[in-house]
């Protein structure tokens, strides 16, 4: 062993005190240096893991979210198909109902007109009833005028007698 020390020039007690100086900055570094840097990428570590785990609900949430928009959309779309055709029902129905309400009142208006035709005619009957009863009487009268002118008189007179008692009784 000796002859490796002289080969090497290894001298012990520079030996121990390069292993004593080793050991002091070692623990130095350790304390000062070593240990922070592990607090620190331990910190850095929990953090970048919590961002991960935050990340990763958050990914499940989106997910989530996404199918709850596509039921939302779904489920719109839906209501409003069903609007659709309720509101097309509604409309067939108002069409049918004033269908309806124009064939009662055309209905009404038909009556009204054969009311209003039938009194018209009444009317116009009883004008022309009038208006003939008068053209008849003038013409009676014409007629008795040119009788009596010519002394028939009383062959009317006594034509007309009878004929009057019975329509008095």
């Amino acid at each position: 062993m000796e002859e490796l020390i002289t080969t090497f020039h290894i001298d012990l007690k520079l030996m121990i005190a390069q292993v004593v100086n080793f050991g002091l900055v070692f623990m130095a570094l350790y304390f000062i240096a070593a240990k922070p840097l592990r607090k620190l990428i331990e910190d850095r570590t929990l953090e970048i893991n919590t961002g991960l785990d935050n990340a990763k609900e958050a990914r499940n949430a989106l997910e989530n979210a996404n199918l709850e928009k596509e039921g939302i959309i779904r489920e719109a779309k839906n209501s409003a198909k069903n609007i659709m055709i309720q509101s097309q029902a509604d409309g067939k129905e108002i069409v049918k109902e004033a269908k309806d309400r124009a064939t009662i009142e055309r209905e009404e208006m038909i009556k009204q007109a054969k009311l209003d035709a039938e009194k018209e005619k009444k009317i116009a009957n009883d004008a022309v009833q009038k208006e003939a009863s008068q053209l008849v009487a003038e013409g009676v009268k014409k007629i008795m005028e040119s009788y009596v002118a010519k002394g028939k008189g009383e062959d009317i007179i006594n034509a007309i007698l009878p004929v009057g008692r019975q329509g008095l009784k």
